[in-house]
Order: C-alpha cells, then structure tokens, then sequence
C-alpha cells in the first residue's frame, strides 16, 4: 500500500512559525530584521562588485567578499528564526560572523596603503584559520541554540575570547578610515559609512553582553546606513566623471 503525501507538508511549520510570529509585533521585527537585512546587503554587494568591474581596485573587491559574507550571515540568521540552528550550520555562521568585520577592514587599509593590507591580510589568515580551527572541534552548547538570538554565546570561551582579535582591529580600520576619509575630504558620505559600521559593530559588541536583541536591528540599521553613504559616494564619483 501507497501514502499518499501531502506535497506541502514539510512547509507547514514554516508557515505557522511566521504566523506566530506576526502574533507578537516585538518578535515579527527581529526575525524579518534579518530577512530585510540580507535583501539590501545582497543589493549593497551587487553594487559593489559593479564598481569592482569598473574601476578593478582590489579593496573593492574585499569590501563585495565582505559584504557577501555578511549577506550569508543575516540569511542564516533568518533561516534560524523559522527552522532554528543546526550545529553544522551555526559553526559557518560563527567563523563567518567573526570574520565579516575584518574583511570589511581590511578593504579600508588596502584603500589607503596597500603593503600595510597585505601586512594586516596576513594576521587576518592566520587568526581565521585558528578560529576555524578551533570552531569545528568546539564544543557547541546545545541548549542555547534553541534560544531566538544566539550570536556568539554557544560556543565556549575559549572560542569566543579569538573573534576580538579580529573584530575589534577590523572595526577600528573601518570606522577609523571612514572618518580619517571625512577629515579629509569633509564628504558626508563617509560619515554615513562611519556610523554604519559603528551600529553593526555595537550589534556585535552588545549581543556579547547579553543584550542580544540588539544584534539583529543594528544589523539592519547599520548595513542600511552604509548603504546610503555608498549611493551617496556614487553620486559624487558620477558627478567628478561627467565632461565639463
């Protein structure tokens, strides 16, 4: 004898997950922040690798493997809040996750001198490659995965107390390059890549403390604001382009 199979079953509990979600207007937000989120960082690396083609600058192209990154990060966050974590798939989020910010800033160095980059390139491989190593034969806390918001806190501290080293040197580049960049040239643009980065980065630096809601809405915050400031950046290239 044949089961007949309802061929819509398996979406089932996606469906009324997402139902239960919009029961509670504080929980639809954080878990579409994540969707929403991944929607304009898919655009903002479109965008990016468009200029890369252009104009073929090398942190171009590690500001758009950068922001794919964080574009993977937020899907899996989204991905979570509807199916929950796996342990496989929370293992890539954390060595991604702890990884976006210095890829970020690493495209700012390589922007303003490229031997200091490959210098900093080569710190950035080779603490990526111990954290990776040592992510895959953590010991992930089960329990905490079946949390809303779990950032950072299932893995053990030994883990954890890695993804400063790249974090906070990677966010110093960043933020620190847009607003040196704005001193500069006093373009306002910058300053909204500034901010940007500093919301992503508080996302990540709060959620550490256990505020972890905040991780997801700065995310969206912050990628949107750099957004901005990128458009706003095209604007003024078009316009230093055009024939006078």
């Amino acid at each position: 004898m044949f089961v007949k199979r309802n061929p819509f079953k398996r979406y089932h509990k996606c469906i009324y997950q997402l139902y239960d979600m919009t029961l509670n207007s504080d929980v639809a937000i954080q878990s579409f922040a994540p969707f929403l989120t991944t929607l304009i960082s898919l655009f903002f690396t479109i965008s990016v690798f468009r200029q890369y083609s252009k104009r073929r600058k090398i942190h171009q192209f590690i500001w758009g493997t950068g922001l794919l990154i964080f574009s993977v990060t937020t899907l899996f966050e989204f991905v979570s809040e509807i199916y929950g974590w796996s342990i496989l798939m929370y293992r890539a989020y954390y060595i991604l996750i702890a990884s976006l910010v210095a890829i970020l800033g690493l495209g700012t160095v390589y922007l303003f001198n490229r031997r200091t980059g490959r210098y900093l390139a080569l710190y950035f491989a080779v603490v990526i490659t111990y954290l990776i190593i040592l992510t895959l034969n953590a010991q992930v806390d089960t329990e905490k995965l079946q949390g809303r918001i779990v950032g950072g806190s299932a893995m053990p501290a030994d883990v954890r107390i890695i993804s400063p080293l790249l974090t906070i040197p990677g966010s110093i580049a960043l933020i620190g390059g847009a607003l040196y960049s704005w001193y500069i040239a006093r373009k306002n643009y910058n300053l909204f890549i500034a901010i940007g980065a500093l919301l992503v980065a508080g996302g990540g630096g709060l959620s550490r403390f256990g505020v972890e809601w905040a991780l997801y809405i700065l995310e969206l915050l912050g990628v949107a604001v750099m957004y901005i400031g990128f458009i706003k950046s095209e604007e003024v290239i078009r316009q230093k382009d055009e024939p006078k």
